[in-house]
């Protein structure tokens, strides 16, 4: 009998070793995102140009918005950025989030919600998020 280090180095267990890869490597392209629509498609790109991380639910598309979700993680912390769409990453909604995270701020040190020591308040532009410390 064949050592098993023979049969292993077999030309039919080789190439059936090379089919696996290649059938686990096209399961995994399609399980990445092949089959999304365009409108996914972009909006999975803004999410990660802006350091975010998209998630997708099933039966997302162009007309099911609400099933798109882009988070980013600051101190610990999860935050959905608002900002981010597959139209492209909205400045405006960034700049009303940059007003009420300077509101925020104001009302903290005015009022900390522990009534002690007042939180801080950071800005991330590039992700239009307030990221508020412990």
């Amino acid at each position: 009998m064949a050592s098993v280090r023979a049969r292993l180095l077999s030309w039919p267990v080789l190439v059936g070793i090379a089919v696996a890869a290649v059938l686990v490597g096209v399961l995994v392209q399609r399980s990445s995102g092949e089959d999304l629509t365009a409108a996914d498609k972009a909006f999975v790109k803004v999410c990660r140009d802006h350091g975010g991380t998209a998630e997708l639910a099933p039966g997302s598309g162009d007309y099911v918005k609400d099933a798109r979700d882009c988070t980013i993680d600051y101190g610990g912390e999860s935050y959905e950025m608002y900002a981010v769409h597959p139209e492209g990453f909205s400045e405006r909604e960034a700049a009303d989030a940059h007003a009420a995270c300077t509101k925020q701020a104001a009302q903290e040190r005015r009022d900390p919600e522990d009534g002690r020591t007042p939180k801080t308040f950071t800005w991330h532009p590039r992700s239009g998020i307030c990221e508020k410390s412990r």
